[in-house]
């Protein structure tokens, strides 16, 4: 990765404040090509804005998935309201729902529709992360990549 940012930064990489803003300097042609999200990306073309969505699944890495995720937090006050608002957020319907809203969230249960401009997932490699290992590695990572970016 330390090579990619250095050759990022080798041809004018910009560090912006958020993945909206990405989206629109792509959009208003400020750049040609940013990195950001699904739902960044699927509000700009909602709107008709000049933008267009790859998905970084090349030489067998895979595509960045963040799944969402629900916890019952152990000897909480009310373990059963737990367990139905997580087998409510689970449901097929609310992925569904999450599956449409511009949050496009791309569901994993059979039969749920996927959002219209987003692929499936069974139409690409998932990237395999340990997510726990990435977590301690934050600061690490952060350090190398603001003395590579020049941050």
């Amino acid at each position: 990765m330390d090579d990619f940012f250095r050759r990022l930064k080798a041809n004018g990489v910009r560090v912006v404040d958020g993945n909206s803003v990405v989206r629109d300097m792509v959009a208003r042609g400020d750049v040609k090509v940013g990195l950001t999200d699904t739902d960044d990306v699927n509000v700009a073309m909602e709107d008709g804005q000049p933008v267009g969505m790859v998905l970084p699944d090349r030489e067998g890495l895979g595509v960045p998935v963040m799944p969402n995720m629900v916890s019952l937090i152990a000897n909480g006050p009310q373990p059963d309201e737990g367990r139905k608002l997580i087998d409510y957020l689970l449901s097929a319907d609310v992925e569904r729902q999450l599956a449409q809203s511009e949050a496009v969230q791309i569901p994993l249960h059979a039969g749920v529709p996927g959002p219209k401009r987003i692929p499936a997932i069974n139409t690409f490699t998932p990237m395999t992360l340990d997510y726990a290992k990435a977590a301690g590695r934050v600061e690490d990572v952060t350090h190398r990549l603001a003395s590579i970016l020049g941050l």
